[in-house]
């Protein structure tokens, strides 16, 4: 902050049309613009009260820190140059010695301590905002083993190195990436697949950081039901995880169970309006667990409809729907059938 305040210090003069501005008051703020899209914030100019943007067709002219050059730049020059602290004029850098000897481009890993040290000198404030969405190391051991792959399975995990910090050539400044070791390449984490922690299906999500804040990674299916619905988890009596919401379908596990029945999570099946989740499958059978009282709702016709059509198109052999009333019946039923 203080070799930007030493910038905005060196001001001159404000033009614009070629008419000077007076400068009654300019200040630095380092806020988000609430129009931008990346929603991190940056340093900006406060002149007169009010918020200077790259649309304003100012002139600033200021003196160099360094060599005491004046120079006059557009808004958008001077906007680049608070928030890369360029202190140093174009003047300056091209007399610097070490200009003028041929560097070799930094390796990746060499960039990524560069980053580093350059992120380590930002305040507080700036390090806060940029975590409040980038994944931190901690962050990423902790939702790292529902990762799969990422870019829509083109790169395993296994095969990455998560860098949360790593400097762009953007607005942006800095981005979390994945290193590939084997390629020496760059990875953003777009398009991850990646577990669910209930159900135990493979899903693709948009991006990793959406999950900052989750304590369990969860598919968007058994996101939406555990909105409404509480889901617990059990297990099969081949030790896969089982997902139920009732007791009544908690004691149909444990009767699978006890009977050596492979019992599965039920599929879901498409209908013209919407998608519906079946609770269990025992090979081509479909079983959905139900009280007395919603089957007298008549909520429960719609998936019925939807099932009895992927039975017609023999996808699977038959449907049970299990109430209290039926109970006993059914079981030996299902039991003769398998």
């Amino acid at each position: 902050m203080e070799e930007r305040q030493k910038i905005i210090n060196n001001i001159t003069e404000i033009t614009k049309d070629n008419i000077p501005i007076e400068i009654k008051s300019i200040r630095l703020d380092f806020s988000c613009n609430k129009y931008s899209s990346k929603k991190n914030s940056i340093y900006h100019i406060t002149l007169n009260d009010k918020h200077v943007s790259k649309k304003d067709t100012l002139n600033f002219k200021y003196k160099c820190i360094t060599c005491e050059a004046n120079h006059i730049v557009g808004t958008t020059q001077f906007l680049r140059k608070i928030n890369k602290c360029s202190y140093r004029c174009s003047l300056c850098v091209n007399k610097d010695e070490v200009k003028q000897i041929p560097i070799l481009p930094l390796s990746l890993r060499e960039q990524k301590t560069e980053s580093d040290v350059l992120f380590d000198e930002y305040d507080d404030d700036f390090k806060d905002t940029y975590y409040s969405y980038h994944l931190t190391d901690e962050d990423y051991k902790r939702v790292s083993k529902n990762i799969i792959s990422l870019q829509n399975g083109k790169y395993k995990i296994e095969d990455l190195e998560y860098w949360a910090v790593f400097k762009t050539n953007n607005q942006m400044l800095f981005s979390s990436v994945f290193y590939d070791k084997a390629n020496d390449l760059i990875i953003k984490a777009n398009q991850p697949i990646l577990r669910c922690e209930n159900c135990g299906n493979d899903w693709r999500a948009k991006t990793l950081e959406k999950f900052k804040n989750c304590h369990k990674i969860l598919c968007s299916s058994c996101t939406l039901c555990n909105k409404t619905f509480k889901i617990r988890t059990t297990k099969n009596c081949v030790n896969d995880s089982i997902l139920y919401q009732s007791k009544l379908e908690l004691n149909f596990i444990n009767w699978c169970n006890n009977n050596s029945i492979i019992v599965k999570n039920g599929p879901t099946i498409p209908c013209i309006e919407r998608k519906y989740k079946v609770d269990f499958r025992i090979n081509d059978l479909l079983i959905e667990i139900k009280d007395n009282h919603n089957i007298k709702s008549g909520k429960n016709d719609a998936k019925i409809n939807a099932v009895k059509e992927a039975i017609k198109k023999g996808i699977y052999k038959e449907y049970y729907l299990i109430t209290p009333d039926v109970w006993v019946n059914t079981l030996k039923t299902i039991k003769q059938q398998i």
